[in-house]
């Protein structure tokens, strides 16, 4: 059998491979809290929850095209907001939550006004200013967020069943939250993508003047994504704090933002799988490399991986699993004689278009 192997598109064949790989995924999902102990569940949550935050920065610096250096700062909003709400007002962890992404939504709107006539460097170091100020803020107003000391007792209660009963359960319950806030992102971001204000996004980041030539409104579409981005963080900075139940300052400095930015790249700018592998890239690489080796070594261990990756991954891990894919399996737009067209070979039935490698 010669590769890649051809799948005519709308075939019995091309619908089983779209249908087994969504049910492959919720599988997996359901499956995992039965297939790993809880310490190990609890590192995969953890990773979901920075997925999170790598979802929003990918929106405004991969779909965009608008650096950000302070999406730690907008992480540690809703931290935050949920922890203050919880922890002095008694608020429920749910409705903190949209506090949280409501506050960030608006804190990102402000900050992304210098978007409209700043970019490139002069945007990242707008927006580096605010990553850097948050944790001073954060240990200025010590009263209301524990400053340095850090802030305790941020909690969240599972359901009162027998499956989510103890610290196992504890643990298997936020990690379904955490699945359910990265669908939520995802799909947020799906949707506004394949939409009339993902092609004004795409179309200011691809030629910003052409754009404004043809009507869009640049003010509106960079507000609003830089909004949303941040909003996005948000929410998995809530979940962060429901998790670990502890917040102190350092926890969003800076090198959270550089973490973010290298898992969003890691991962595949501009793709919506991209956030999810780099994150758990971000997340678990490290892990791995302590396990290997000691102190200063280990660090070194993870940046020989991380320059291994960008040289041979350069569109990221999504890209390159997209393009060993295309090697395998090809989807082939079927003739208007029924016949399906040789692979790489352009369909004249179907306006000259080439035949399209079947994605990730």
């Amino acid at each position: 059998m010669s590769l890649p192997i051809e799948i005519p598109q709308g075939s019995a064949l091309d619908r089983t491979f779209r249908v087994a790989g969504p049910l492959a995924v919720l599988a997996l999902v359901v499956g995992l809290p039965y297939l790993v102990p809880s310490f190990r569940l609890g590192q995969v949550t953890a990773a979901l929850i920075l997925a999170i935050a790598v979802v929003g920065l990918n929106l405004l610096s991969g779909f965009a095209g608008q650096i950000s250096l302070g999406h730690a700062a907008f992480f540690g909003l809703g931290a935050y907001t949920t922890g203050v709400l919880q922890v002095h007002y008694g608020w429920s962890a749910p409705s903190t939550i949209v506090v949280g992404m409501v506050m960030a939504f608006v804190a990102g709107v402000l900050v992304g006004l210098p978007a409209l006539r700043l970019r490139g460097m002069y945007l990242a170091l707008v927006t580096l200013a605010v990553g850097v100020l948050f944790p001073s803020l954060i240990r200025r107003f010590d009263d209301l967020t524990g400053g340095a000391t850090g802030l305790f007792g941020v909690d969240v209660t599972p359901p009162g069943i027998a499956y989510f009963s103890g610290h196992a359960g504890r643990t298997v319950w936020m990690y379904y939250v955490s699945i359910a806030g990265l669908a939520l992102a995802c799909l947020v971001v799906w949707n506004l993508m394949r939409g009339r204000i993902g092609r004004a996004v795409v179309a200011l980041r691809d030629h910003e003047t052409a754009a404004i030539v043809v009507g869009v409104n640049r003010a509106f579409v960079r507000t609003v994504v830089f909004g949303l981005s941040a909003a996005l963080a948000s929410m998995g900075g809530s979940l962060y704090a429901l998790n670990v139940g502890i917040l102190t300052p350092d926890s969003f400095s800076l090198l959270l933002t550089i973490n973010l930015l290298v898992a969003m790249v890691l991962g595949g700018t501009a793709s919506y799988w991209g956030p999810i592998f780099g994150a758990f890239i971000i997340y678990f690489v490290p892990i791995w490399t302590a396990d290997a080796a000691q102190g200063p070594v280990a660090g070194a261990l993870f940046g020989v991986v991380v320059i291994i990756m960008v040289f041979t991954l350069p569109a990221g891990l999504a890209g390159g699993g997209k393009k060993l894919l295309s090697k395998v399996v090809v989807r082939s737009k079927p003739s208007m004689s029924g016949r399906a067209p040789m692979s790489g070979s352009a369909d004249p039935d179907m306006g000259g278009r080439l035949n399209e490698p079947a994605g990730v």
